[in-house]
């Protein structure tokens, strides 16, 4: 029944993993995801088939094996991670690549000082040069999330990076496109031309269907907007922000609330912005 504890099965559960239909095996996984917190020494047996499954020749049991492991939070079973994420992180076929990306930061919550001496976080830096725009955006999302819960700066956003990060975009699903787009906030411009580039590249974003990538967008393209010195570049620019924001009034009253404070921010520098929509 739902709702029902069924930890005293842990050991029956655990000898199921060994199975070749996926399906029974994806089951498994989340029960030890759920229990495994309550029973850290059994967990322990579960380890071997983890790193067995981690070298599967199929990529979806090789990427199941490390998101799970990264999801049992048991400081017992830590240590055994890291040598297939590793693997992992270097992986021939993206879907492993971008899970395991993920897996870092997991990972970096139970453990910041093994995520740091085994060099995970220099493998995301790497990995923002993948040739899957979805390896680079999970890669993005990782050192971000690492970033809030360190406090401290780990990755430099060069105009190379930059390169890469927009070239990624296009490619992107809409929720990748956030997180390089919120990523794109923390790099200040060269110089005018710099800032200049960066928002063309981002302008069609403001067209998307996705709000969370307009609202991101917003922010990017009024943060460069700083550093631009050309009045004929900007004027045109501002105007354009005016219709996406007037969109995102006409959705769900949940997106309205979020639209009115980022419009109350947004003209308290730019008042012109609505003031042939109001």
């Amino acid at each position: 029944p739902v709702g029902h504890d069924v930890a005293s099965l842990f050991p029956d559960v655990v000898n199921c993993m060994q199975t070749d239909d996926m399906e029974l095996k994806k089951l498994v996984y989340l029960y030890l995801i759920n229990y495994a917190k309550t029973q850290p020494d059994l967990t322990l047996m579960a380890v071997n088939t983890f790193v067995k499954d981690s070298l599967d020749p199929s990529p979806l049991i090789r990427a199941l094996a490390v998101r799970t492991m990264g999801c049992i939070r048991v400081d017992k079973i830590t240590e055994y991670l890291c040598d297939p994420l590793d693997r992992c992180l270097k992986d021939s076929d993206p879907y492993v690549r971008k899970t395991s990306a993920v897996c870092v930061a997991k990972l970096y919550d139970i453990s910041p000082t093994l995520v740091e001496e085994r060099g995970f976080i220099e493998n995301l830096k790497d990995m923002i040069s993948d040739s899957n725009p979805m390896v680079v955006a999970n890669s993005v999302a990782a050192l971000s999330e690492i970033h809030s819960m360190s406090g401290k700066p780990v990755f430099d956003l060069t105009s190379q990076t930059i390169f890469k990060l927009l070239a990624a975009l296009n490619e992107c699903t809409e929720w990748g496109q956030v997180f390089i787009l919120d990523s794109l906030v923390e790099y200040n411009p060269k110089d005018s031309k710099d800032a200049e580039s960066v928002i063309e590249r981002i302008l069609p974003r403001l067209q998307h269907a996705n709000c969370a990538v307009v609202l991101s967008a917003l922010k990017v393209i009024l943060k460069f907007l700083r550093y631009v010195n050309d009045s004929d570049f900007a004027g045109p620019i501002i105007k354009k922000l005016a219709a996406p924001l007037v969109t995102l009034l006409n959705t769900e009253p949940q997106v309205q609330y979020v639209a009115l404070r980022n419009i109350n921010i947004i003209i308290q520098r730019h008042k012109e912005i609505l003031s042939s929509n109001i």
